[in-house]
């Protein structure tokens, strides 16, 4: 998608993204509350998983543009395992939102994916460009860290 290369869209759309996780984790949080934490997961997932058939089906033209054998030999796989990743996070952050609230829950999650960005840019990990971690990188780390701790605390 060509429109994505422009980086105000790009923004504007990471906003977005920022929006729907900052509202997903108390939504699913409150129907835990009267079902279960699986359900509430399961249920996500299921619910989500139609708008993104449905822009994969546009974007790929049924999945037809995609060269599937040649995308199975040449993809590590891991990078075939994120979901797993994205199934665990929906399930911890649904446990974990109402028994501490949207701006710790929220506020860890987003530090500690800033850590861990910080270092797959350190050291390059599955083959994401390396960018190294100087120091006022560390610092602004280093600043999200302690504003957490502040809200966690206080």
């Amino acid at each position: 998608m060509a429109a994505l290369n422009e980086v105000s869209l790009g923004i504007v759309l990471l906003i977005i993204g920022g929006m729907c996780t900052g509202v997903q984790g108390p939504m699913n949080g409150k129907l835990a509350q009267s079902t279960s934490g699986s359900f509430s997961s399961f249920l996500s997932f299921a619910i989500g998983f139609w708008p993104l058939l449905i822009y994969f089906l546009a974007d790929t033209r049924g999945g037809k543009t995609v060269d599937w054998p040649t995308a199975a030999r040449a993809t590590p796989g891991y990078a075939w395992l994120g979901g797993v990743f994205g199934g665990l996070f929906v399930l911890i952050l649904t446990l974990v939102i109402h028994r501490r609230g949207a701006a710790i829950t929220n506020g860890v999650i987003v530090v500690t994916q800033l850590i861990v960005s910080v270092v797959i840019d350190q050291t390059g990990a599955f083959q994401a460009e390396q960018r190294d971690c100087t120091g006022l990188r560390g610092g602004g780390l280093a600043s999200m860290i302690v504003g957490i701790a502040l809200v966690t605390l206080f």
